[in-house]
């Protein structure tokens, strides 16, 4: 649930591109009422933020005598931690560059293997065909300091390769990511949120944003957050995320 929260704080504070930038933007914590799943009650969410509060992942603040919270340093480490290709979203623009990893560990050493498999899926990294996964960011000192941790870099090779050489970048970028899904998935969200407006039960529509919210919520989970020039013109992400703070306010 804690995580739930961090991440409401990065969509809300518009800080999913820039989230080691030093800082965020408060969320009004009714706002942030929104990403804690149906049905979870807003005494449950009171206790929760308190905790967080004292643990140090997010500071309170009051905005016009409204209580706001911000992310913290703490914060952003645990989402970093959770979701590390955020450390490499700044905004920049793509620097034309593939980052290839290709790797070739026996069924022997089958542990191994599936660690390196969901470190490098964690990591944003994309599948292109069997051991082979690529990334548009530049390898993190993280990964390498796992790789010398795990003894793997005799196993593991890194490659650079310019884009012309493995074809159009967008539509690469849709076969190994599945960006069409996605997008489907974003739209569904905007789709949803328009709907709302025909709940007139306050209590019946705020669970119902709560649904969309999570919904949202699982769909940048597992957004590679490419950069722009990867990525259709019409890509939603950052039209469902205003849709969403648009939809209101659930009051205290």
């Amino acid at each position: 649930m804690r995580d739930r929260i961090l991440w409401g704080l990065a969509i809300g504070g518009e800080i999913v591109e820039q989230i080691e930038s030093g800082g965020s933007r408060a969320c009004d914590s009714s706002k942030l009422f929104l990403w804690t799943p149906p049905g979870y009650s807003k005494k449950k969410y009171r206790q929760l933020a308190a905790r967080m509060v004292r643990e140090g992942y997010v500071q309170q603040v009051l905005v016009e005598g409204r209580p706001h919270f911000r992310l913290t340093g703490v914060g952003r480490k645990q989402l970093i931690k959770n979701k590390p290709v955020l450390s490499q979203t700044g905004g920049q623009e793509w620097d034309g560059f593939w980052r290839i990893v290709i790797f070739d560990i026996a069924e022997a050493e089958r542990k191994v293997r599936d660690v390196l498999r969901r470190q490098l899926l964690k990591r944003g990294f994309g599948l292109l065909q069997n051991s082979t996964y690529i990334s548009c960011y530049d390898y993190s000192k993280e990964w390498l300091e796992f790789l010398e941790t795990k003894g793997l870099k005799g196993k593991v090779l890194l490659l650079e390769s310019k884009q012309k050489y493995l074809g159009e970048p967008k539509l690469l970028a849709e076969k190994v990511w599945g960006l069409e899904a996605i997008a489907a998935k974003y739209k569904q969200v905007i789709d949803r949120v328009v709907t709302r407006f025909g709940i007139k039960e306050a209590s019946k529509r705020e669970e119902f944003l709560k649904k969309i919210y999570r919904d949202y919520l699982e769909t940048i989970i597992i957004d590679p957050l490419l950069p722009k020039s990867l990525l259709a013109e019409d890509w939603g992400r950052e039209k469902a995320r205003k849709y969403l703070l648009r939809a209101g306010v659930a009051r205290e």
